[in-house]
């Protein structure tokens, strides 16, 4: 069994100890195997706030997206069919030209949204994190 055992085994009360001692031992098994279980539930319970923490970084982290970046998302994710250009967008919603430039680029460094051009003026698209934003966000309708 182990040293114990082997140290009591030429006392008197020998069998009182060894039952002593093996309801020790026995109670030492339960508690190292509940601490295995319970090791392995904190490492799952760990990796599940790790879990939480990042979404609600993703959903709570917003670079402070302003109104008009906010109409000029889904003015893009609308135009698709359409003529996606800055000065279309400035039509739409009734803005100067160089205001809705600047919130365009803004758009684009915040990589919601990407520019392109084939010989003419930069027509604008969503980016997946702007595609992401505008279905969380219902803009599609």
């Amino acid at each position: 069994m182990g040293l114990v055992d082997d140290i009591l085994q030429g006392l008197p009360v020998n069998s009182l100890l060894r039952e002593q001692v093996s309801q020790l031992n026995a109670q030492k098994a339960a508690v190292d195997e509940q601490n295995a279980i319970l090791s392995d539930d904190n490492r799952e319970l760990k990796a599940e706030i790790a879990k939480l923490k990042k979404q609600v970084e993703e959903l709570t982290h917003n670079p402070d997206l302003d109104e008009t970046d906010i109409l000029l998302l889904k003015e893009i994710a609308l135009a698709q069919h359409g003529e996606p250009t800055a000065a279309q967008f400035a039509k739409n919603l009734g803005l100067n030209l160089i205001l809705v430039e600047h919130h365009l680029y803004r758009l684009i460094d915040l990589k919601y949204a990407s520019a392109w051009s084939l010989g003419g003026g930069d027509r604008y698209q969503l980016e997946q994190k702007g595609r992401e934003y505008a279905i969380k966000n219902n803009l599609l309708s």
